[in-house]
C-alpha cells in the first residue's frame, strides 16, 4: 500500500497548497503555465524567420499580431483538449482533497494523469503546426514573387514560405518539449495525489512515457533545430551572393555573426532541455536514495514518492511495493511473535497455577478464566467425568451462561451429541471452525453467538479424566498454534487435576493412619495407665495467688497428660516457649520408654514361652508332656494351683 504522500523538496510544498487551494483546476493551471512559459522555447525558431526575411516596416505590427494570436489560439485549443481527456483526474482529484476515501475511477484517473505529458506534446505539436505555421506557409506561397538578378540568366523562387515553415517548426519543437518538461515537474503534486493504494494498479495503471523515449525525442528534437536553425542561413547567404550585388566580406561577416547566434540559442535550448531532462531523472533517484537510507535504518513504513511515469516510475512503484511486503511481513512475524507469547504465558501460568494449588476446585476457578482473558474467547468450560463415566458433569465454566449452567448442575451425556462427548469418547481433539456445519455439535440456547468451537480431551496416559470445551464468537478462530497451545494446557490441567487427586488420596490416607496412631497411643497408655498406679510426680509446694502455666503433653496430636508451673510472676513467652519444647521432648521421651517397656515385655514373653515349647517338645510321653505344661505354667505366673485335664466327649 503506497502510505508516504511527501514532498522530498520544498517547491512541491508550494504546489501541493496551490493544487488544495485549486482542486482539480490546478491540472488546468498547471498546463496554461507551462504553456506561457514555453513560448520562450519559440524565439529561437521566430528569430531565424525574422533574420531570413525581410520584413517592412509596415509588415511587421500585423505580423507580430498574428503571430501573438495564433499563439493564443493554439493555447486555448490545447487548454480545451487538455480538460476533456483528464476529466476523470480532476473529479477524483477533487474527492481526494475532500477527504474522501472512495476508490470510483482510480485507475482511470491515475492513466489521464500520466499519460497527459505525452498526450499533450503530440496534440499540441499537431494543433500548433496546423493552426500557426501551415496559414502562414500557405499566405507566404501565395504572395511570393521570383527573385532575379542581373548577375544570374535565370529567376529563383522566393524562399520565404520555406523560411517560415522551417522557423515554425523549430518554434513548434522547441515550445512543445519545453511545456511537456514543465508540464511534467507542474503536475507532480497531482501524480502523487492520485497515486492507487493499490501496488497493481499503479503498475497497471501507468501510462507516461518511457525514459528512452523521452531521451530519443529530445536529441532528435535538438539535432533537428540545430539543422533548421543553421541550413537557412547558408542558403540565405548564398542566395545574397549569387542575386544581389554585395561583397563576398560582407556575406561572410554576416554568416558568421548569424550562425554564432543561432548556436547558441540552440545551444542555449539544448542546456534548458538537459536541465529538465536532468531533473526528471535525478529526482527521482534522490528519493530512492533518501529513502533507501531511512530504510536501512529499520524504518520500514517509508514508501518512495512516485514522481516519475517512465521507468523509474516503476521501479519507485516495484520498490514500494517490496517494502510494503516486507512491512507486511514484519508486521506479521511480530503479531505471530506476541501470539506465541501471549499463548505461552497463558500456558506458563497454567503451570504456575497448577504448582500453587492442589485443590481441584480452586485449580478450575483459576485455570478457566485464562482462556478468555488471554486469548478473549467468547466462553470456556470444563468437564470431568462422573464416577460411572458416562456423564460429562460441568465443573467450572466463565460468563454469566456458564454460572447458570453450573446452577443447573450441566452435564452432558458420554455417549450422546456433543463435541464434549465425542472428545472424550475419540480421546482427541474435536474442532469446528464453522459451527452450524458441525453435525456432532450441541447447540446450548444460553450460548447463541458461538461460531467456532474446540473440545480437547483431559488425559493423563491413557485415561480420560474430562474435557476442555472453549467456543468463539469468531469463525475460524482457533489456528493451529492456537489448538497446539490449548492442547498443552489441557494437558497440563489433566496432569494438575491428577496431581490434586492424589494429593487428596494421599492426606486421606495420612489421616487415617495418624487416627490410627492416635488410637494406638490412647490404647497403649490406657492399659500402661492401668498398670501402673503412680503416673504423677510433683515437687514445691503450692502457694496462693500464684501465676500458673499448664502445658500439655502430647505425641501426634494425642493428648498424654500436662506439665503445671506455678510461680508468683508472670511467665514470659520466651519461658512458656521453652517449657513447650521441653513437653515435646519428654513426650517423645514417655513413648520411648514405654516402647522399651513394652519391647522388653515382649521380649520377656517370648523367651519364656521359647523355653516352656522346648521342654515340652523334650518330653515323649503324654504324662510327662502334660506333666510339664503344668508345672512350667505354674511356676512362671506363681499361681497356687494348676491343673491340666484331657476330656475326650465321644458323639450320641
Amino acid at each position: 500500500m503506497a502510505k508516504s504522500r511527501r514532498m522530498p523538496m520544498k517547491n512541491r510544498f508550494s504546489l501541493e497548497q496551490l493544487m488544495h487551494r485549486l482542486g482539480g483546476w490546478y491540472i488546468l493551471l498547471a498546463v496554461a503555465v507551462a504553456q506561457f512559459i514555453a513560448v520562450l522555447g519559440a524565439l529561437p525558431g521566430l528569430l531565424s524567420i525574422r533574420t531570413n526575411i525581410s520584413f517592412s516596416e509596415d509588415q511587421i505590427g500585423p505580423v507580430t499580431l498574428a503571430i501573438l494570436l495564433s499563439i493564443l489560439a493554439t493555447q486555448i485549443i490545447n487548454l480545451t483538449i487538455t480538460w476533456r481527456i483528464t476529466s476523470t483526474a480532476k473529479k477524483r482529484l477533487d474527492l481526494i482533497l475532500a477527504g474522501s476515501n472512495s476508490t470510483n475511477d482510480e485507475l482511470n484517473a491515475w492513466k489521464e494523469i500520466t499519460s497527459l505529458t505525452w498526450r499533450y506534446g503530440v496534440f499540441s505539436f499537431i494543433v500548433s503546426f496546423l493552426v500557426q505555421v501551415v496559414p502562414a506557409y500557405l499566405i507566404a506561397l501565395s504572395e511570393s514573387e521570383a527573385v532575379i538578378s542581373p548577375f544570374q540568366p535565370t529567376a529563383l523562387t522566393s524562399p520565404a514560405p520555406y523560411y517560415i515553415l522551417i522557423g515554425g517548426i523549430v518554434s513548434i519543437l522547441g515550445s512543445t518539449i519545453l511545456a511537456t518538461l514543465l508540464i511534467e515537474r507542474f503536475t507532480l503534486p497531482v501524480r502523487l495525489a492520485l497515486l492507487p493504494k493499490n501496488f497493481e494498479n499503479q503498475l497497471k495503471g501507468r501510462a507516461g512515457a518511457l525514459l528512452i523515449g523521452k531521451f530519443q525525442s529530445v536529441i532528435l528534437a535538438l539535432i533537428l533545430i540545430g539543422i533548421l536553425l543553421v541550413a537557412p542561413i547558408g542558403y540565405q547567404q548564398t542566395v545574397r551572393i549569387l542575386y544581389a550585388e554585395v561583397s563576398s566580406f560582407e556575406v561572410f561577416s554576416t554568416l558568421r555573426i548569424q550562425s554564432i547566434l543561432f548556436s547558441l540559442l540552440a545551444l542555449g535550448l539544448g542546456v534548458g532541455f538537459s536541465y529538465f531532462v536532468f531533473r526528471a531523472v535525478s529526482d527521482p533517484i534522490n528519493d530512492l536514495i533518501k529513502t533507501f537510507d531511512k530504510i536501512e535504518q529499520g524504518d520500514l513504513s517509508q514508501r518512495v514518492p512516485v514522481s516519475a511515469t517512465d521507468e523509474l516510475g516503476i521501479v519507485t512503484m516495484q520498490f514500494n511495493r517490496m517494502v510494503a511486503r516486507l512491512e507486511a511481513l514484519q508486521n506479521t512475524l511480530e503479531q505471530q511473535v506476541a501470539e506465541r507469547t501471549k499463548q505461552l504465558t497463558a500456558s506458563n501460568e497454567v503451570a504456575r497455577v497448577a504448582s500453587s494449588s492442589l485443590d481441584p476446585n480452586e485449580l478450575l476457578s483459576k485455570v478457566i478464566n485464562l482462556f478468555t482473558d488471554q486469548f478473549g474467547y467468547y466462553y470456556a468450560a470444563i468437564y470431568l467425568l462422573d464416577p460411572s463415566e458416562k456423564w460429562a458433569e460441568l465443573r467450572e465454566a466463565t460468563g454469566e451462561a456458564g454460572y447458570v449452567l453450573k446452577q443447573n448442575h450441566h452435564r452432558l451425556e458420554i455417549s450422546g451429541k456433543s463435541m464434549v462427548g465425542m472428545a472424550i469418547r475419540e480421546k482427541s481433539p474435536r474442532i469446528a471452525q464453522i459451527a452450524s456445519e458441525e453435525k456432532q455439535r450441541y447447540e446450548n440456547p444460553l450460548l447463541p453467538y458461538t461460531r467456532s468451537e474446540i473440545a480437547l480431551p483431559l488425559m493423563v496416559g491413557d485415561r480420560v479424566l474430562g474435557a476442555l470445551n472453549v467456543q468463539s464468537m469468531k469463525e475460524a478462530d482457533f489456528g493451529p498454534h492456537v489448538i497446539e497451545t490449548m492442547q498443552n494446557m489441557a494437558s497440563q490441567l489433566a496432569i494438575a487435576l491428577e496431581n490434586a487427586r492424589l494429593f487428596q488420596e494421599a492426606q486421606q490416607n495420612l489421616r487415617e493412619m495418624r487416627t490410627i496412631q492416635q488410637q494406638y497411643l490412647l490404647d497403649a497408655w490406657n492399659e500402661f495407665s492401668m498398670q501402673s498406679n503412680e503416673l504423677e510426680y510433683e515437687v514445691g509446694d503450692q502457694t496462693p495467688n500464684s501465676k500458673k502455666m499448664d502445658i500439655p503433653i502430647s505425641l501426634r496430636d494425642q493428648i498424654l497428660g500436662q506439665i503445671t508451673l506455678e510461680k508468683n510472676e508472670e511467665w514470659s513467652p520466651e519461658q512458656e516457649s521453652l517449657v513447650n519444647a521441653v513437653a515435646t521432648q519428654a513426650a517423645i521421651a514417655l513413648e520411648n520408654a514405654r516402647l522399651v517397656r513394652e519391647s522388653r515385655q515382649i521380649a520377656i514373653r517370648e523367651r519364656m514361652l521359647a523355653e516352656i515349647n522346648s521342654k515340652i517338645w523334650s518330653s515323649a510321653t503324654i504324662e510327662g508332656v502334660l506333666q510339664t505344661v503344668v508345672k512350667e505354667l505354674g511356676k512362671r505366673f506363681d499361681a497356687s494351683r494348676a491343673a491340666i485335664e484331657l476330656n475326650i466327649e465321644e458323639e450320641n
